[in-house]
Parts: structure tokens; sequence; C-alpha cells
């Protein structure tokens, strides 16, 4: 186990060794590419943002997902990053989707907690942990992990 810490603490560390200054800036734009797949279910996310202040990025995503049915959605998110010092930027978020099912829509909405952690100035892993809540009755909250790739530009 010590071993296994002691690799995930160097490889997050050696990208801050050679690049001081990620892309987390006003005006900043990146592309996001996210997919889980669990139990033969699968989800594809794309996405798009924009820093309107050093800290605050808006964006959007898009889903598509296969389970025992076909699902689109299309989310607005709102993202407040915290500046370490480091190439890793923690952040808090706030997500509104509307999702198309075949046989009911419906909105999820909610709190997420996330860390954005940088290999290039323009390249970052991005892990969230999202707790959404329903306006259906039929689907009860769901915590939700999600792990994707983020572009910066």
């Amino acid at each position: 186990m010590k071993q296994l810490l002691a690799a995930i603490v160097i490889i997050l560390l050696i990208p801050s060794a050679g690049y001081a200054f990620p892309m987390v800036s006003a005006g900043k734009q990146h592309l996001q590419f996210g997919f889980e797949s669990i139990d033969g279910d699968w989800r594809v996310e794309f996405g798009y943002g924009r820093f309107f202040t050093d800290e605050l990025l808006l964006g959007m995503l898009f889903t598509y997902e296969r389970k025992p049915a076909r699902a689109t959605a299309v989310s607005g998110v709102m993202e407040y990053h915290f500046n370490l010092g480091t190439m890793t930027y923690p952040y808090l978020s706030a997500i509104v989707i509307y999702e198309d099912h075949p046989y009911n829509d419906y909105f999820r909405y909610g709190p997420a907690a996330g860390i954005n952690h940088f290999l290039t100035p323009y390249l970052s892993l991005d892990l969230k942990a999202r707790y959404l809540y329903s306006s259906s009755s039929r689907r009860d909250e769901d915590l939700e992990f999600i792990g994707s790739l983020r572009v910066f530009f």
C-alpha cells in the first residue's frame, strides 16, 4: 500500500517540476471528454467551458448514455477553482441536467466537487463526484463518480 501511495505522489508531482503555470485564467477555454462504463452500460460526455474570472468557469456538457434505453442530456455547469499554487486545482461545482429518455424527460441538479490535475499546461485529468437530485419521483438521488480529460486553449 505504501508503494502505491508513493507512486501516486510521484506521478502527481513530476509534472509540476516542468511546468509552472497551467491554463487557468480569465478568458481561457477548454474541451472535455469523459467516458464511464459499468456492467455493460456506458456513458460518453463532451463538454466546453470558459473561465470568466481566474477562478470561475461556466460551461456545458452533452451526454449520451447507453443503458437498457438510450438517453441524451444537456447540462449547464458552474465551477469555482481554488488556486493552490500547484498543478492541482480542486473545485466546487453546481450542475443542472436536462435528460431526454424515450419515455420520460426530467431535470437533475446538485453539487459536485472535483480535482483538476494538470499533466501539462494544456492537458488535465479531471476527477469529480456529484450528488444529483431528480425532478422525477421515479428516480432517487444519485452519487456519481466521473473521470475525464480536459484540453485547454
